[in-house]
């Protein structure tokens, strides 16, 4: 009868370690399920799935900013008018042969415009029946100033129903703006007031802005009949100006307007594990410190809400492009690098730079603005390590 209490005792301590055994694979077994990286591939080293780090790396040293010039003349849109950020106007070239059409016996010319889309002011503005006035102006053939304001010869003025989204737009150009003999003209479309901007469909589409000579004469039956000759606009050339006392020079602006970028300098040394280890980079996130008060984001329709702004991040080295977009909620709906840091470590890179990008030039008229203080950027990476036997 003695040794039954000490039985029980040793029977208790195996079922507690049992218990604490079945605990500890029953966590293994979950850290495993939750975050299971991919396998390592390479012969050389023995991959260790439970030697994970998770860093957030403040690691940028430098941003250099640049921008370069849209090419516009084939772009599917056009963008005329003027808020507090930007002014924007364009010009249309026309080749038409005298032997196809006589100028002087046309009783009308008319462009025409087909009208995409038209953005506020501001992106918490609608666009319930508003009018903007357009300027249409004969160039001479000289390229436009818009920071000078110079355009050439004023033809006149028309008031545009914006609000309507997708239409048709048309203007009578006045008379002797062309006459016999004439094979080309160069026109030129710019704001006659400010509150907007509309995008037109422009040189890179198949229904860009159209020249028609209309030509009246009675039919058999003496009724009016009309004859039109169209011709479509040879090249197109966009006029873009930003408006720098609206931007903050402690900020960098990526705009979709313009081929904007911005150059970041990462130090890798803090992820270099060692001469007998390599890193598997599992996740890596991009971190530029965007300021969301500073930044305007427009979504592509004719109302108010924000949804989205694309990135493009490119390492020049390994010559990988990946995308990052920007969510409504201030968060990030896809921002995952992984591909660029893990090529930068193999290759045994210790700095890489990160090329970045909007990423739908041309297309809508938000910018996010990006601190162009180094070390408040960052990048968030999610590792583990494979050691060699």
């Amino acid at each position: 009868m003695s040794q039954a209490p000490e039985r029980l005792t040793f029977f208790n301590r195996g079922l507690m370690k049992f218990r604490i055994l079945s605990v500890l694979f029953a966590l293994s077994l979950l850290f495993w399920s939750c975050d299971e990286p991919l396998p390592y591939d390479n012969s050389d080293f023995i991959y260790n799935p439970f030697a994970f780090s998770q860093d957030t790396l403040n690691t940028f040293t430098d941003i250099s900013a640049g921008d370069s010039e849209v090419e516009w003349a084939h772009h599917l849109r056009a963008w005329v008018g003027e808020t507090k950020y930007y002014k924007s106007g364009f010009t249309l070239d026309f080749t038409f042969s005298d032997s196809s059409v006589v100028i002087g016996q046309a009783d009308s010319i008319q462009i025409h415009f087909r009208h995409q889309m038209t953005f506020p002011e501001n992106g918490a503005d609608t666009l319930s029946d508003t009018y903007q006035s357009f300027d249409f102006y004969n160039t001479l053939g000289s390229p436009i100033d818009i920071n000078s304001g110079y355009y050439g010869t004023l033809l006149g003025s028309d008031t545009m129903n914006v609000s309507g989204g997708n239409n048709y737009w048309s203007y009578t150009l006045p008379d002797s703006t062309l006459i016999d003999g004439d094979t080309t003209i160069s026109l030129a479309i710019l704001p006659g007031s400010a509150g907007s901007l509309s995008a037109l469909y422009g040189g890179g589409s198949t229904i860009r802005p159209s020249l028609t000579f209309y030509y009246h004469e009675a039919d058999s039956a003496g009724d009016d009949s009309v004859t039109t000759i169209p011709f479509l606009a040879d090249s197109l050339y966009m006029s873009l100006m930003k408006k720098t006392e609206a931007f903050d020079p402690q900020y960098a602006y990526l705009s979709q307007l313009s081929n904007d970028s911005l150059i970041f300098s990462l130090n890798l040394v803090d992820l270099e594990p060692g001469d007998d280890t390599l890193l598997h980079v599992i996740s890596a996130q991009f971190l530029p410190a965007i300021s969301n008060d500073s930044s305007a984001l427009y979504i592509s329709t004719l109302t108010d809400s924000l949804r989205k702004y694309s990135l493009t991040v490119t390492d020049p080295e390994s010559e990988i492009t990946l995308g990052i977009t920007l969510g409504a909620n201030e968060e990030y709906i896809e921002n995952e690098i992984k591909a660029i840091i893990q090529a930068a470590l193999d290759d045994g890179r210790t700095t890489v730079d990160l090329i970045v990008r909007s990423n739908h030039i041309g297309y809508d008229p938000g910018f996010v603005a990006i601190s162009m203080v180094a070390s408040e950027s960052a990048i968030f990476v999610n590792s583990s390590v494979a050691v060699r036997p």
